[in-house]
Formats: structure tokens, C-alpha cells, sequence
């Protein structure tokens, strides 16, 4: 198979799993899908995260590149995975979608969400643009080389390894996958672990807002 046609492939079953997880979080909001979604086994964050702000060259948002401290006065979702993920990354970023649609009005516009990919070798602007479409037009991705992406996930303590697969996708990559809540003043105000549904992550963000 052509590498054309395994990038389609790979494209149109990830499209799939994320029409079906959506679906699913609409039918049974506040409760975590069950089945392979669900079964994947968290690598934890490191013991001591800093947070803070970081820049990538790469974003969906423009020519610019990303920097987190364009979010300044804003809450910001961030999570670490790629669009070829079969489990954890359209799990969360289901719950992420689905948070951002229940926002309560007093904080319309104050909440924001970042998808940063680990596989920049397949996820370029384009790729990362369509992915995060499918689960919410709010979410901004952002990926960059390797070392690009070091401070990041050093600053957040995000583990990642790539794997190699005698599946149709060349390789996996086993990664970290919790949500991380950044406050309006770039402090890392949360770090919810896999699986932590939509109303979670808006009662967090509340419980925050409310006590600034």
C-alpha cells in the first residue's frame, strides 16, 4: 500500500473514532465512554511540573507560531497527543469539546483549548487543523520538531516514546495524557488525569474563577 493510501486510511478511521466518541459523550454526557477508548493505560506526568509559558513553530491559528501567552487573561485546556492516536487523545479532547460547549455565559469567551502534537513528523498544520475541527472549531493545535517541543514538555512533564508497529500506522507513541488547566496569568492551576468528563473540567474552572 502506497504511503498515500495508508495516510488516508489512517485519516478516515480516525475520523470514525472521533464521529463515534462524539456521538457517544452527546448521549451520555458526564459519563466516561467505555470499551478500548477507555482502556487506555495513563503514563503519569512527572513529579514536579512547573508549567509556565512555551512557544512552537507550529499552529493552526496562522503563520505566527504558538505562544501560549497570547491566552493571558484566559483559561486554557491543554493537552499533549497526536491525530493518529486510537485511544486516549479523542477521548480527551471529547471531553475537552464538550466542556468548551457548556461553558456558562459569565465565562463565554474567557475559556480557551490547545491541542500540542508529539508527532510532528506526521502532523503538520494541516493535518492538525482538520483533527481538532472535528471535536471543536475553538481548539487551537500546535506541534514543532523535537527539540522545539522539549521545554514543553519538560515544563509540564509530559512523557512520550515513540513505538515501533507492524500495523498499517508505522508507529505508535505512548504519551502522557492528562488535561492540564492554565490560569488567566499563565500559572498551571490543575492537571485533571485521563478520562475527567466534561463537567469536571467546567466545574474546575468555575470553582477557579469564582475564587480570583
Amino acid at each position: 500500500m502506497s504511503r498515500l493510501s495508508v495516510t488516508t486510511t489512517l485519516w478516515i478511521l480516525a475520523a470514525i473514532a472521533a464521529a463515534a466518541l462524539l456521538i457517544y459523550v452527546w448521549l451520555a454526557p458526564g459519563e466516561p465512554p467505555s470499551g478500548e477508548a477507555a482502556s487506555h493505560e495513563d503514563i503519569p506526568v512527572a513529579e514536579r511540573v512547573s508549567g509556565g509559558p512555551f512557544e512552537l513553530p507550529v499552529s493552526t491559528a496562522g503563520d505566527e507560531g504558538f505562544d501560549l501567552r497570547d491566552f493571558e487573561g484566559q483559561y486554557v485546556w491543554l493537552y499533549f497527543g497526536y491525530t493518529s492516536c486510537p485511544d486516549a487523545c479523542p477521548v480527551s479532547l471529547g471531553w475537552i469539546g464538550q466542556a468548551l460547549n457548556r461553558l456558562p455565559d459569565d465565562l463565554e469567551g474567557q475559556v480557551r483549548a490547545v491541542f500540542v502534537s508529539v508527532d510532528p513528523e506526521r502532523d503538520d498544520r494541516e493535518h492538525l487543523a482538520e483533527y481538532t475541527d472535528h471535536f471543536h472549531a475553538a481548539i487551537q493545535g500546535a506541534t514543532g520538531s523535537h527539540e522545539d517541543l522539549e521545554p514543553a514538555v519538560e515544563q509540564y512533564g509530559v512523557f512520550y516514546e515513540r513505538t515501533e508497529s507492524e500495523s498499517a500506522m508505522g508507529y505508535v507513541i505512548d504519551h502522557s495524557s492528562s488535561t492540564y488547566l492554565v490560569g488567566p496569568e499563565g500559572d498551571l492551576l490543575e492537571i485533571h488525569p485521563h478520562g475527567t468528563p466534561a463537567d469536571e473540567l467546567v466545574r474546575t474552572v468555575e470553582e477557579h474563577a469564582r475564587d480570583s
